[in-house]
């Protein structure tokens, strides 16, 4: 539309400031789509979205929480956080499945080798720290 970085924040602040007058009249279906269509048209900012809420909850602390409920962009922004940590968190538990999973393997090459040279299961016991059972298990 036109408007200069100050005046977008402007607006994007009374919109918000209106929209929590509107909580009181509106079901919270139809706040959540007043919402949805005000986050395509101002192309939300995070940083300067909670500038904006602050200051809204200063002035209006009881409806100030009704905004945080409300924002769509804002549940977007938080479900892609959790996703990216749900990621990382995936990927050290593979990361560390699979070091453990290299740790076997190359425990039970070297237990098989140590077998082929003639050694007894409890012999080979004794050199690996495992139990007997184990080791005839991998016989």
């Amino acid at each position: 539309m036109g408007y200069t970085t100050r005046e977008a924040r402007d607006v994007r602040r009374e919109f918000l400031r209106m929209f929590m007058k509107l909580k009181t009249r509106l079901d919270q279906g139809r706040l959540a789509l007043v919402m949805s269509v005000a986050d395509l048209y101002f192309q939300p900012d995070r940083v300067q979205d909670e500038e904006i809420i602050k200051e809204l909850m200063i002035q209006y602390p009881e409806e100030g929480e009704a905004i945080m409920e409300l924002m769509p962009a804002w549940k977007r922004w938080g479900y892609e956080e959790g996703i990216a940590e749900g990621i990382e968190q995936g990927i050290e538990k593979g990361i560390e499945q699979g070091i453990e999973q290299g740790v076997e393997k190359g425990q039970a090459e070297i237990i098989r080798k140590l077998l082929l040279h003639g050694f007894t299961p409890e012999e080979v016991s004794k050199a690996v720290e495992l139990p007997v059972e184990k080791i005839k298990k991998l016989m």
